[in-house]
């Protein structure tokens, strides 16, 4: 029996999971077992990953989204203490399970172990920031995962697995990507407490931040749902202070993309803005969105008195990290 069964859902990602394959093949904790999900891939993404043998199990499946694909991965492996979760975009250090693992054998009533992550762009290049700052270096509680989003990322976790079966897995609610696994994350630290290892051991491919968070909308809908529902006023608070922020960042943005005269670019925004603000901004958002389609002159002067302010950039800059 492996003691990490280590899932891989990829869809379209021909160009990267030969990577990620690789690397988990590669860790130093040599009992897992490796199980590749192709959910409807139309690219090259399936043969690439047949071509690995016996080494991994290859289950495939219409698309149906990357939550459904991971608990039908997991479905799929044998028995297994723990269970891991990395995307097909995404690449381990060879200590990763074996470190993760470490802290949960240390810590029996800790039911989640995570690290730190180290971000590139699409070019593979490393970009200048952390995800996880010095303020959130730490095991989070329940009260600090109900008060903001916290910067758990689905390939930096390893689990037990009896905990992650007992919560329902990923919600299949979340039928494309897009916090499912902020989600899971409240629910496994129901069941105890988590483990943080303070060292970036994951390489993190991520997009733009306009583009990720337009691809997110449509789950941050359900994620509010979800949470409201669970956890009351409580999940509430969370929401509208996660939905509230992002709108205001998209909002800034859009703001100073129309005064430099950007106004593809200013439009997106309120559209992004629109998609996690609350009903009392979404009126504004609305009129400001239909100025992107008037001439720049007019839409900067009816924009008002609007001043750009370097410090908000640097304030919002954690709100990108997703």
């Amino acid at each position: 029996m492996a003691r990490v069964a280590v899932i891989i859902p990829a869809c379209n990602s021909a160009a990267t999971i030969a990577l990620a394959i690789d690397s988990a093949l590669a860790q130093t904790c040599n009992s897992i077992e490796v199980i590749v999900v192709d959910d409807g891939s139309t690219d090259a993404t399936p043969e690439i990953a047949a071509g690995y043998g016996d080494r991994i199990k290859l289950v495939r499946q219409r698309n149906r989204g990357p939550s459904i694909a991971r608990n039908n991965g997991l479905g799929a492996a044998g028995p297994s203490e723990y269970a891991a979760f990395l995307d097909a975009d995404d690449v381990w250090m060879p200590n990763v399970v074996e470190s993760l693992v470490g802290a949960l054998d240390a810590a029996p009533l800790s039911m989640l172990a995570f690290c730190d992550l180290i971000p590139i762009d699409s070019q593979g290049s490393v970009l200048e920031y952390s995800f996880i700052d010095y303020a959130d270096a730490h095991a989070p509680t329940m009260e600090e995962m109900l008060s903001r989003w916290w910067p758990i990322l689905t390939s930096a976790v390893l689990m037990r697995r009896t905990a992650f079966e007992k919560v329902g897995g990923f919600s299949e609610e979340f039928d494309l990507p897009g916090f499912e696994d902020p989600f899971l994350w409240l629910l496994m630290r129901e069941q105890g407490s988590f483990e943080y290892i303070d060292q970036p051991m994951v390489i993190y491919r991520t997009t733009p931040p306009l583009d990720r968070m337009m691809k997110y909308g449509k789950g941050f809908k359900t994620f509010a749902r979800l949470v409201t529902a669970r956890y009351g006023a409580a999940g509430m608070r969370l929401v509208e202070q996660t939905g509230g922020r992002y709108g205001e960042v998209w909002t800034y943005h859009g703001l100073l993309a129309l005064r430099e005269g950007n106004k593809l670019l200013a439009r997106r925004a309120f559209e992004c803005a629109l998609l996690y603000g609350d009903d009392r901004a979404r009126k504004r958002l609305r009129g400001r969105w239909l100025r992107t389609f008037l001439p720049a002159v007019l839409a900067r002067a009816l924009s008002g008195g609007f001043v750009h302010r370097a410090d908000r950039i640097e304030e919002y800059d954690s709100f990108f990290r997703i």
